[in-house]
Order: C-alpha cells, then structure tokens, then sequence
C-alpha cells in the first residue's frame, strides 16, 4: 500500500511541474505579445495541445518544448527553470 501513496505523491508532483511549466510558457509566450495560435503555428502544434501545455492538463515530450522554446527565442533551461 506504501508504493501506491508514494506513486501518488510522486503523481502530484508531476502536475506541480507541468502546471508551473505551462504557466512559465504562457508568460514568456506573453511578455513577446505572441498569441496561442502565432505560438501554434510557430511550432506546428495545434493550438488546444499548447492550451493543455499551458494549463498544465498535457504531457510534453522534450522535442516539444525545445521546439516552443526555439519559437519564444529562448532557452529549454529558461522555461524549465521555477
């Protein structure tokens, strides 16, 4: 039972870092004045995935985020860095 509460303890965490993740895109994403759909097309993902990354609600792969960093001018480590 102990493995159970430490996986979802461990599963909190994982939404604790998309969710600061997302909220770290979106405010770079912001401060540039580039909307969710520029950043979309920026990067050829679709709008609603970028909206779950943003919210925190979607899991990214490393591909992804090196591909919205690149869009945002910026670094992988700048927007994983909270």
């Amino acid at each position: 039972a102990s493995d159970v509460y430490k996986r979802q303890a461990q599963n909190m965490d994982n939404v604790r870092e998309k969710r600061s993740l997302g909220s770290r895109i979106r405010a770079v994403r912001t401060e540039q004045g580039i909307s969710q759909r520029q950043l979309a097309l920026m990067t050829g993902i679709s709008r609603s995935y970028l909206w779950k990354i943003e919210t925190g609600t979607a899991d990214i792969g490393i591909d992804i985020l090196i591909c919205i960093a690149r869009a945002l001018d910026t670094s992988v480590h700048e927007l994983v860095e909270f």
